[in-house]
């Protein structure tokens, strides 16, 4: 029997996994305030426990399918381990049990927009494409639904990799490393670690041009992506290439898709479309689906989405910008677009910091006309961003704090005019005053559209 670890979202796939294969299994949640009920009438088969791990138990199972969400150092999981329990998360499982090529996305920033960009290219060249993991449909969901897959696209989180050790992709791509999640690793070196699992037992790494396979099982073939322009590329790189007829995104000798094609401008809008079409080379995606998905493509909710212009001001939702890099990536982006209407950036950042060093966003906010900061580690943000600020000959920059985010949203109402960008990209988680990344970037698009009385 299998001890399924933690009843969120994931663990109910794995239940229902072992429920479509006949195998009654033991289900466990750390929550008290969980009401079972519910689960009990889904799964009548099943065992039920919450709050501690039945002593009863221990000798009933062999396996844990732990919750991504559950950290392999909590002292009971830490106990199992010592009695020999093999400890392994959904996406081992799809390894075990999937019978079709998987593509593989991670990374700190983007994956979730690269998945989609994968997922829509295979579907419009006429593939059968299973598209989940760390978002949408969980992987083990895509395995038992009526649809006959011909590729699976997973997006999956460092949480997922860390108890994945079988999975073999026929694609595979880290697409970025910026320090998140400190509360959960011990060092940026673990969190590294975790990522690159993916690329072990891959038959095509897709990497960005600066990121070194240190440590990692040399996958049979690498491919880059990155900015580079030229009117010629190296022959295993994905950039920029100039020709006659323009800018195009192209690999090698070979242009593809012309850059006006992408209906979604700036950089990390140009590597996400660079590392999907690379990812999708062992499908033999023909460049009009590629040039048909970028042009159609206008983005994913609360990712650098566009939410209003009021008075000459826009508003932009990045609630998904959960990290520094995710912030400094659309700082770029949008101090650009605010500079060509002689506007400037007012961030609005804030939320639970999960540990992350904040002093590299010092000298990115220096263009900006003024950062708010609100939530549980405001102070230390505006903290970290003075002392690296004292670093500087000159830091205009206002900075503001405030206990909510509609106090932000007042605030930046205050201080914007015309041809300026409110950016709103947290770098930070948003548990201290909401549920998830979703109803933050909701509860932003409700204030900037109804007016900030909360």
């Amino acid at each position: 029997m299998v001890l399924v670890a933690g009843l969120g979202l994931t663990g109910q796939s794995v239940l229902r996994f072992y429920q479509r294969m006949g195998e009654p299994c033991l289900a466990f949640d750390t929550r008290e305030s969980l009401d079972l009920a519910p689960l009990q009438a889904q799964f009548p088969e099943m065992q039920f426990a919450k709050g501690q791990l039945p002593d009863a138990w221990l000798t009933q199972f062999n396996t844990v399918v732990l919750s991504p969400g559950i950290a392999q150092t909590e002292p009971w999981v830490e106990k199992l381990k010592i009695l020999g329990k093999e400890i392994i998360g959904d996406i081992e499982l799809f390894a075990r049990a999937v019978d079709a090529p998987v593509i593989g996305i991670t990374g700190s920033n983007g994956k979730s927009s690269v998945t989609t960009l994968v997922g829509n290219a295979l579907k419009t060249a006429g593939l059968q494409a299973g598209v989940g993991g760390n978002i949408g449909t969980p992987a083990l969901d895509l395995l038992i639904d009526d649809t006959e897959y011909e590729v699976y696209v997973l997006e999956l989180s460092s949480f997922q990799l860390e108890t994945t050790y079988s999975l073999q992709t026929e694609a595979s791509t880290v697409l970025n490393i910026s320090e998140d999640h400190m509360d959960r690793y011990d060092s940026l070196e673990a969190y590294i670690q975790a990522k690159t699992r993916l690329l072990d037992q891959t038959a095509l790494a897709v990497l960005p041009e600066d990121f070194h396979l240190l440590g990692v099982s040399h996958p049979e073939k690498v491919v880059r992506f990155g900015l580079q322009q030229a009117d010629t590329l190296p022959e295993n790189t994905y950039g920029l290439l100039e020709t006659q007829a323009g800018i195009y995104l192209g690999k090698g000798q070979q242009p593809k898709v012309p850059l006006d094609a992408l209906a979604l401008k700036g950089k990390h809008h140009i590597l996400n479309a660079l590392a999907a079409m690379a990812l999708t080379e062992p499908f033999a995606i023909a460049e009009s689906v590629w040039q048909q998905v970028l042009n159609e493509f206008k983005g994913l909710p609360h990712r650098t989405q566009w939410v209003a212009e009021k008075a000459g001001v826009q508003w932009i939702n990045d609630s998904k910008g959960t990290n520094v890099g995710a912030t400094l990536t659309a700082l770029e982006t949008f101090s650009e677009v605010a500079a060509s209407n002689d506007g400037k950036v007012i961030l609005l950042a804030g939320g639970v910091g999960k540990g992350a060093d904040f002093s590299p966003l010092a000298s990115a906010v220096q263009a900006c006309k003024a950062v708010i900061l609100f939530g549980q580690d405001a102070s230390k943000i505006e903290q970290e961003l003075i002392q690296n600020s004292e670093k500087m000959p000159e830091f205009p920059v206002l900075m503001q704090r405030v206990s909510t985010l509609g106090e932000a949203v007042q605030a930046a109402e205050g201080l914007a005019e015309a041809g300026d960008v409110v950016l709103f990209s947290p770098a930070c988680a948003s548990f201290d005053q909401f549920a998830n990344f979703v109803a933050r970037g909701e509860a932003f698009e409700q204030l900037v559209l109804q007016g900030s009385q909360e």
